[in-house]
């Protein structure tokens, strides 16, 4: 488990430091992501490296959400204040994210039927 812990913490240190030296403003932990898909899809990181992690987060993951709940708690009259552009907000980002999602999962759908046919 600690060796799993190091090589995350290793990934997420990379990028805060990535992101501090890019010249255009990317946040570290969408860095950490993208780093972490491209080590595991090139192998460089092997998924036992991370699972038992990476499932434990998963497991706890409502436990994660707590500091973002008082958080929100703690400014309720902002919240108050700005309501209506909030929830447009939100109505718009989970429309183009469902709208993203299906035509990734259509181009996916796709390319995997032409490796099919091509077999």
């Amino acid at each position: 488990m600690i060796k799993q812990i190091l090589v995350l913490f290793g990934i997420c240190l990379a990028s805060v430091v990535l992101s501090g030296v890019l010249p255009v403003m990317v946040p570290a932990s969408v860095l950490a992501m993208l780093a972490l898909i491209l080590l595991l899809g090139t192998g460089l990181v092997k998924e036992k490296h991370v699972a038992g992690l990476c499932d434990f987060f998963k497991e706890n993951m409502a436990f994660l959400f707590i500091p973002a709940g008082i958080g929100a708690a703690e400014n309720l009259e902002i919240l108050k204040e700005s309501g209506l552009e909030l929830v447009v907000i939100c109505a718009v980002g989970t429309l183009l994210t469902f709208v993203a999602t299906a035509f990734t999962v259509k181009g996916v759908l796709a390319l995997t039927q032409k490796r099919k046919e091509h077999k």
